[in-house]
Protein backbone atom coordinates (compact mmCIF):
# COMPACT_ATOMS: atom_id res chain seq x y z
CA UNK A 1 0.00 0.00 0.00
CA UNK A 2 1.59 3.16 -0.87
CA UNK A 3 2.31 5.24 2.03
CA UNK A 4 0.86 8.80 3.06
CA UNK A 5 2.65 11.90 1.72
CA UNK A 6 4.86 13.97 3.64
CA UNK A 7 2.45 16.62 2.68
CA UNK A 8 -0.86 14.32 3.63
CA UNK A 9 1.10 13.70 7.10
CA UNK A 10 1.77 17.92 7.45
CA UNK A 11 -2.16 18.20 6.44
CA UNK A 12 -3.48 15.40 8.72
CA UNK A 13 -1.56 16.41 11.69
CA UNK A 14 -0.54 19.81 11.39
CA UNK A 15 -4.34 19.97 11.66
CA UNK A 16 -4.18 18.38 14.63
CA UNK A 17 -1.77 20.75 16.48
CA UNK A 18 -3.56 23.66 14.97
CA UNK A 19 -6.37 22.26 16.59
CA UNK A 20 -5.05 21.48 20.34
CA UNK A 21 -5.81 17.32 20.14
CA UNK A 22 -1.86 16.75 19.46
CA UNK A 23 1.42 18.82 20.70
CA UNK A 24 3.07 21.18 17.72
CA UNK A 25 6.28 18.75 18.71
CA UNK A 26 4.44 15.20 18.35
CA UNK A 27 3.05 16.31 15.15
CA UNK A 28 6.68 17.65 13.46
CA UNK A 29 7.44 14.08 14.57
CA UNK A 30 4.85 12.55 12.35
CA UNK A 31 5.29 14.66 9.60
CA UNK A 32 8.94 14.16 9.74
CA UNK A 33 8.68 10.14 9.11
CA UNK A 34 11.21 7.37 9.74
CA UNK A 35 14.00 8.40 7.44
CA UNK A 36 13.61 12.43 7.48
CA UNK A 37 15.69 14.81 9.31
CA UNK A 38 13.42 17.81 11.07
CA UNK A 39 11.37 20.02 9.14
CA UNK A 40 11.70 23.37 8.10
CA UNK A 41 9.38 26.11 6.93
CA UNK A 42 10.88 29.06 5.31
CA UNK A 43 8.43 31.69 4.21
CA UNK A 44 6.08 31.67 7.66
CA UNK A 45 4.72 35.87 8.53
CA UNK A 46 6.52 37.56 10.60
CA UNK A 47 10.29 35.01 9.99
CA UNK A 48 13.07 36.75 8.30
CA UNK A 49 14.80 32.74 8.07
CA UNK A 50 13.36 29.18 8.29
CA UNK A 51 12.09 28.01 11.45
CA UNK A 52 11.12 24.46 12.52
CA UNK A 53 7.70 22.86 12.06
CA UNK A 54 6.85 23.34 15.52
CA UNK A 55 7.60 26.78 15.83
CA UNK A 56 5.71 26.99 12.45
CA UNK A 57 2.37 25.81 13.68
CA UNK A 58 2.38 27.62 17.00
CA UNK A 59 2.97 30.94 14.64
CA UNK A 60 -0.06 29.51 12.32
CA UNK A 61 -1.97 29.00 14.79
CA UNK A 62 -0.91 32.79 16.40
CA UNK A 63 -2.14 34.47 13.18
CA UNK A 64 -5.70 32.30 13.54
CA UNK A 65 -5.11 29.90 11.26
CA UNK A 66 -7.32 26.50 12.50
CA UNK A 67 -6.45 24.00 10.05
CA UNK A 68 -4.46 22.96 6.95
CA UNK A 69 -5.91 21.69 4.09
CA UNK A 70 -4.42 19.04 1.20
CA UNK A 71 -4.39 19.36 -2.66
CA UNK A 72 -3.31 16.90 -4.74
CA UNK A 73 -3.35 18.38 -8.63
CA UNK A 74 -2.27 16.43 -11.58
CA UNK A 75 -1.20 17.94 -14.64
CA UNK A 76 -4.68 18.71 -16.22
CA UNK A 77 -6.21 19.07 -12.62
CA UNK A 78 -5.69 21.57 -10.54
CA UNK A 79 -8.81 21.08 -8.18
CA UNK A 80 -8.83 22.40 -5.01
CA UNK A 81 -5.49 24.51 -6.04
CA UNK A 82 -6.50 28.48 -5.38
CA UNK A 83 -3.76 30.53 -7.66
CA UNK A 84 -1.99 32.55 -8.15
CA UNK A 85 -1.03 30.69 -11.40
CA UNK A 86 2.65 30.56 -10.37
CA UNK A 87 1.83 28.66 -7.05
CA UNK A 88 -0.70 26.37 -8.97
CA UNK A 89 2.17 25.50 -11.58
CA UNK A 90 4.70 24.64 -8.60
CA UNK A 91 1.81 22.89 -6.70
CA UNK A 92 1.39 20.68 -10.31
CA UNK A 93 5.03 19.85 -10.83
CA UNK A 94 5.16 18.57 -7.07
CA UNK A 95 1.84 16.82 -7.14
CA UNK A 96 0.74 17.89 -3.62
CA UNK A 97 0.37 21.43 -1.79
CA UNK A 98 -1.14 22.98 1.85
CA UNK A 99 -3.18 25.44 2.28
CA UNK A 100 -3.65 27.11 5.76
CA UNK A 101 -7.51 27.48 6.91
CA UNK A 102 -8.24 30.10 8.20
CA UNK A 103 -6.04 32.91 9.15
CA UNK A 104 -4.15 34.18 6.02
CA UNK A 105 -4.24 32.35 2.75
CA UNK A 106 -1.32 30.74 2.87
CA UNK A 107 -0.09 27.77 1.14
CA UNK A 108 3.06 25.07 1.52
CA UNK A 109 4.99 23.47 -0.90
CA UNK A 110 7.99 20.82 -0.02
CA UNK A 111 10.34 22.03 -1.77
CA UNK A 112 13.08 19.27 -0.94
CA UNK A 113 12.96 16.67 1.35
CA UNK A 114 12.05 18.33 5.03
CA UNK A 115 12.67 21.96 3.76
CA UNK A 116 8.67 23.76 3.07
CA UNK A 117 8.34 26.88 1.55
CA UNK A 118 5.48 29.28 3.08
CA UNK A 119 3.48 31.65 -0.03
CA UNK A 120 0.77 33.67 0.05
CA UNK A 121 -2.19 32.56 -1.88
CA UNK A 122 -5.60 33.32 -3.60
CA UNK A 123 -8.74 33.45 -1.62
CA UNK A 124 -10.99 30.39 -2.64
CA UNK A 125 -14.32 30.31 -1.72
CA UNK A 126 -15.49 27.02 -3.31
CA UNK A 127 -15.87 24.62 -0.75
CA UNK A 128 -13.60 21.38 -0.61
CA UNK A 129 -15.55 18.12 -0.85
CA UNK A 130 -16.68 16.65 2.03
CA UNK A 131 -15.08 13.00 3.46
CA UNK A 132 -18.77 11.86 3.46
CA UNK A 133 -18.60 12.83 -0.78
CA UNK A 134 -15.86 11.75 -1.41
CA UNK A 135 -16.35 8.18 -0.16
CA UNK A 136 -19.15 7.65 -1.91
CA UNK A 137 -17.15 9.15 -4.71
CA UNK A 138 -14.69 6.52 -5.00
CA UNK A 139 -16.98 3.53 -3.74
CA UNK A 140 -19.06 4.56 -7.05
CA UNK A 141 -15.96 4.81 -9.38
CA UNK A 142 -14.69 1.48 -7.70
CA UNK A 143 -17.91 -0.07 -8.55
CA UNK A 144 -18.11 1.28 -12.26
CA UNK A 145 -14.73 -0.21 -12.83
CA UNK A 146 -15.05 -3.47 -11.59
CA UNK A 147 -18.00 -4.19 -13.92
CA UNK A 148 -16.52 -2.33 -16.98
CA UNK A 149 -13.58 -4.75 -16.18
CA UNK A 150 -15.26 -7.67 -15.35
CA UNK A 151 -17.62 -7.20 -18.55
CA UNK A 152 -14.63 -6.47 -21.24
CA UNK A 153 -12.83 -9.90 -19.22
CA UNK A 154 -10.13 -6.92 -18.65
CA UNK A 155 -9.40 -8.67 -15.40
CA UNK A 156 -6.54 -10.33 -16.93
CA UNK A 157 -4.68 -6.74 -17.81
CA UNK A 158 -2.83 -6.35 -14.47
CA UNK A 159 -3.24 -8.29 -10.97
CA UNK A 160 -3.92 -4.80 -10.25
CA UNK A 161 -7.44 -5.89 -10.67
CA UNK A 162 -8.03 -8.53 -8.70
CA UNK A 163 -6.67 -6.10 -5.86
CA UNK A 164 -8.84 -3.98 -6.72
CA UNK A 165 -11.64 -6.45 -6.65
CA UNK A 166 -10.63 -7.33 -3.03
CA UNK A 167 -9.64 -3.76 -1.76
CA UNK A 168 -12.64 -3.23 -0.12
CA UNK A 169 -12.39 -6.73 2.35
CA UNK A 170 -8.96 -5.72 3.98
CA UNK A 171 -8.28 -3.30 6.14
CA UNK A 172 -5.31 -1.09 7.56
CA UNK A 173 -5.36 1.54 9.50
CA UNK A 174 -2.98 4.43 8.24
CA UNK A 175 -1.18 6.60 10.57
CA UNK A 176 -3.67 9.31 11.17
CA UNK A 177 -4.55 11.39 14.25
CA UNK A 178 -6.29 9.78 16.69
CA UNK A 179 -8.60 13.12 16.64
CA UNK A 180 -9.16 12.52 13.23
CA UNK A 181 -13.18 11.33 12.42
CA UNK A 182 -12.85 7.54 12.62
CA UNK A 183 -14.49 7.31 9.16
CA UNK A 184 -11.38 8.57 7.76
CA UNK A 185 -9.20 6.77 8.61
CA UNK A 186 -10.98 3.62 6.24
CA UNK A 187 -11.19 5.99 3.45
CA UNK A 188 -7.77 7.08 3.79
CA UNK A 189 -6.91 3.11 3.71
CA UNK A 190 -9.15 2.36 0.45
CA UNK A 191 -7.81 5.55 -1.22
CA UNK A 192 -3.96 4.91 -0.79
CA UNK A 193 -5.11 1.05 -1.94
CA UNK A 194 -6.58 2.13 -4.87
CA UNK A 195 -3.91 4.72 -5.75
CA UNK A 196 -1.26 2.01 -5.46
CA UNK A 197 -3.44 0.01 -7.70
CA UNK A 198 -3.77 2.65 -10.24
CA UNK A 199 -0.02 3.39 -10.09
CA UNK A 200 0.83 -0.17 -10.69
CA UNK A 201 -1.05 -0.31 -13.58
CA UNK A 202 -0.66 2.82 -15.12
CA UNK A 203 3.27 1.51 -15.48
CA UNK A 204 1.50 -1.45 -17.45
CA UNK A 205 0.46 -2.00 -21.14
CA UNK A 206 -2.47 -4.56 -19.55
CA UNK A 207 -4.04 -6.93 -21.82
CA UNK A 208 -6.56 -4.84 -23.96
CA UNK A 209 -5.90 -5.11 -27.32
CA UNK A 210 -8.57 -3.73 -29.47
CA UNK A 211 -9.25 0.29 -29.68
CA UNK A 212 -12.11 0.03 -27.89
CA UNK A 213 -10.68 -1.93 -24.62
CA UNK A 214 -8.02 0.60 -24.68
CA UNK A 215 -10.24 3.67 -24.13
CA UNK A 216 -12.19 2.18 -21.38
CA UNK A 217 -8.91 1.06 -19.62
CA UNK A 218 -7.29 4.33 -19.67
CA UNK A 219 -10.44 5.91 -18.53
CA UNK A 220 -11.32 3.51 -15.55
CA UNK A 221 -7.35 4.55 -14.28
CA UNK A 222 -8.36 8.36 -14.97
CA UNK A 223 -11.75 7.87 -12.66
CA UNK A 224 -9.60 5.94 -10.53
CA UNK A 225 -6.62 7.78 -9.93
CA UNK A 226 -9.22 10.72 -9.75
CA UNK A 227 -11.85 9.30 -7.22
CA UNK A 228 -8.69 8.12 -4.80
CA UNK A 229 -6.65 11.73 -4.77
CA UNK A 230 -10.29 13.42 -3.55
CA UNK A 231 -10.63 10.79 -0.95
CA UNK A 232 -6.97 11.12 0.51
CA UNK A 233 -7.58 15.30 0.58
CA UNK A 234 -11.07 14.77 2.28
CA UNK A 235 -9.60 12.49 4.78
CA UNK A 236 -6.36 14.25 5.33
CA UNK A 237 -8.28 17.68 5.93
CA UNK A 238 -10.43 19.10 8.42
CA UNK A 239 -13.74 18.96 7.47
CA UNK A 240 -15.62 22.05 5.54
CA UNK A 241 -17.47 24.62 6.83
Amino acid sequence: MRELSSAGRLAAWGSAALAGAVSPDEAADEVRGHHDAGHRVLGVPGEVAAVNLPYALARLRSLGVTGLRLVLPRPGDATGLPGPPAFNERAVSRGEAVLTVGGPTLGLLDETRGTWSTRPVDLDRRTPMALADASRLLLGVMREATELLTRLDLARWEPAAAELLAARARSVRPALPTSADPQAHVVLDQALRVASITDLAASADGAAVTATEMATRDRVLRDLDSAARRAVEAACSPPPP
